[in-house]
């Protein structure tokens, strides 16, 4: 099956399930933060020890984008408002890609569904194919340079026997 995708000069897309379903121009929202609580020790009055509570993530904004010829990533945002369904959670992909649409790296977010949608604005004269703005929130992301081996083997902790292995060829 061929697909039909308008070739655009988005250099970003998403991938679900391994399957690439969404190209953008813009995103924003790969964030940590880790949250810290300090107390004192008794008898110590000169400083005060942090303690890690954990990581904060905050939501993906991707924007000015299209889907490609499927319309699974709709339909995923669909069925996040019918009651009688669960919340499908899915590992996503943001991919970077150079200007020869290589990978070049890849952001992993883990347990992710959308949360908002924004269509765009109906102008027969604009560009704009499928939507102004999607946030999409998970529980927490990887990164992984390189292109997608790269990234799969980084993602099973093998990168680094895998780096030692090649400089030694």
């Amino acid at each position: 099956m061929s697909r039909n995708d308008p070739d655009v000069p988005y250099r970003y897309q998403i991938e679900i399930d391994g399957i690439s379903n969404v190209r953008f121009t813009d995103a924003s929202g790969l964030k940590s933060s880790t949250a810290i609580s300090s107390i004192r020790e008794g008898g110590n009055n000169v400083y005060e020890y942090a303690m890690v509570d954990g990581n904060k993530f905050e939501d993906l904004i991707i924007k000015k984008g299209f889907y490609s010829s499927g319309s699974e990533f709709f339909l995923w945002m669909k069925d996040l408002h019918i009651k009688s369904k669960k919340i499908k959670r899915k590992n996503i992909s943001l991919i970077i890609l150079n200007d020869k649409y290589e990978e070049t790296g890849r952001y992993n977010l883990y347990k992710a569904f959308p949360v908002e949608y924004e269509g765009p604005s109906f102008n027969s004269m604009a560009k704009d194919i499928a939507f102004e703005s999607v946030k999409i929130h998970y529980d927490y992301f990887e990164y992984h340079p390189g292109n997608a081996l790269t990234g799969i083997i980084d993602a099973v902790g093998l990168h680094a026997a895998a780096t030692a292995i090649a400089k030694n060829l």
